[in-house]
């Protein structure tokens, strides 16, 4: 995969990092930069729940389907999942990296980074290639999503979180802040509560954002993945695809908790689920969880 260095003078060097007050002195970019005129970061906790998993994942893919650039950090958690969504949507996403190229974080987020290469994006950082992804790193590198963005969405975060961090980069930078409202009770909403109560703009989905002057202005209505299916109804389900679902919410739950709940074996519940799945009717969250899927 292809690396280049820029210079603050290079043409393709983004114009807005320019105009930072400590503009990074080069980059060091995997992949192709696209354009950020219609860019977007969504950022968040790496330790969200699987419904801010989800928000994020329908969040990247909307925005990338309406042809913007989805920026993040590259990490557990929602950066992730909106990376995820990117790509899944069609479009390019770009991850701003806190360590040097030969340093990847997390690793197992390395297929990731190789997707998001090959589907058009970039890794881009200020580092040298083996600098480690170290803690004042990672602070460092929030002006740079925020900077590239026209707009910073915070998904799910904690009153202590680097996401915040990037929030208060938006607002110095004077870019459109968004945050996704959370349960009061939720000690990893409290950080969205807090940017909502000063001031930041609800987002409930792409919608919000894409009206948005800066991006456009255009009014949207998610377009739904090209099928020739016929559309998912409950009434030729049988009683064991019933029963299952009636154990799921959009929270996943584990399959041992489904097959309980739902009077079957272990082995039953997984060839129903995994025949649900087939159906597009639940979403396999990983390490033996399911959940409806989001369209559900």
């Amino acid at each position: 995969m292809s690396r280049t260095t820029l210079l603050p003078l290079d043409p393709a060097y983004p114009s807005d990092l320019r105009a930072l007050a400590r503009a990074p002195a080069s980059l060091r970019v995997e992949g192709t930069l696209p354009s950020f005129e219609r860019a977007v970061a969504v950022v968040g906790t790496r330790y969200a729940d699987e419904d801010a998993l989800a928000f994020a994942h329908t969040l990247g893919r909307d925005l990338a389907r309406a042809g913007v650039v989805v920026v993040s950090g590259g990490a557990r958690g929602i950066d992730g999942a909106a990376h995820r969504g990117a790509l899944d949507g069609g479009g390019v996403t770009v991850v701003v990296a806190a360590g040097g190229l030969d340093q990847p974080y997390p690793r197992e987020h390395l297929p990731l980074f190789a997707s998001i290469v090959e589907g058009g994006g970039a890794l881009l950082t200020e580092a040298n290639d083996t600098d480690e992804p170290l803690a004042r790193r990672f602070l460092q590198r929030n002006r740079l999503v925020a900077a590239l963005a026209r707009a910073v969405v915070v998904v799910q975060a904690p009153a202590r979180s680097g996401a915040l961090s990037t929030a208060a980069c938006a607002k110095r930078l004077e870019r459109a802040l968004f945050a996704v409202p959370g349960a009061p009770w939720d000690p990893r909403a409290a950080g969205c509560i807090a940017l909502l109560r000063a001031g930041a703009t609800v987002c409930t989905s792409a919608r919000d954002l894409l009206s948005l002057a800066a991006l456009g202005g255009r009014s949207f209505a998610p377009a739904p993945p090209e099928s020739h299916e016929k559309p998912l109804t409950f009434n030729d389900m049988d009683a064991e695809s019933l029963a299952v679902l009636a154990q799921l919410g959009h929270r996943a739950r584990h399959v041992d908790e489904v097959a309980r709940g739902a009077g079957l074996p272990i082995s039953r519940a997984q060839a129903v689920l995994l025949r649900l799945q087939l159906k597009g009717a639940v979403a396999d969250r990983g390490s033996g969880c399911f959940a409806l899927a989001p369209q559900l």
